[in-house]
């Protein structure tokens, strides 16, 4: 397996969303409510389960990468949360959940997908990143939609 870093988006970000109930780049108020159902924190990787407390905002999943915007809704728990770290592997909690693999090239360029099911995310990164061209690989629910986190190379810069 080539070496991966897993990308769940940045503290500063989390936190400014917690503190002013507005995405940071857009300015669009964010929701917090106790949870109904369970959704990843884009924080700290791990499930929310019903029953805590949730924030839902609006997250460029191409800021800081790529000129044109990707936003859509994403979830982080309401109360501060570790986040997850870069050398941390895909994590166990999201790997048996049906997820969808973009990959891209710079530019935004989208070049191939998978879709995970049987939690053998692994097997499909590896493919993914066979291909030289490929940058990085947004990870997105597959049954929601949603950005989830990035998977890069590791011996690639951001």
């Amino acid at each position: 397996m080539i070496p991966i870093r897993v990308i769940a988006i940045s503290t500063a970000i989390a936190e400014s969303v917690r503190k002013t109930m507005k995405d940071p780049r857009y300015g669009f108020p964010a929701y917090t409510e106790v949870a109904a159902g369970s959704a990843p924190c884009r924080h700290c990787l791990r499930m929310i389960s019903p029953g805590e407390r949730w924030t839902l905002f609006t997250h460029d999943a191409f800021e800081g990468i790529e000129k044109l915007p990707l936003p859509g809704p994403v979830y982080v728990h309401a109360e501060s949360c570790e986040r997850y770290p870069e050398d941390g592997g895909f994590p166990a909690e999201l790997r048996n959940s049906p997820r969808t693999l973009n990959a891209y090239a710079r530019g935004g360029q989208l070049l191939a997908q998978e879709y995970v099911e049987d939690g053998n995310v692994d097997a499909a990164l590896k493919k993914l990143f066979a291909r030289s061209e490929v940058d990085y690989i947004h990870v997105r629910s597959t049954t929601a939609g949603c950005y989830t986190l990035r998977v890069e190379r590791a011996d690639r810069l951001s």
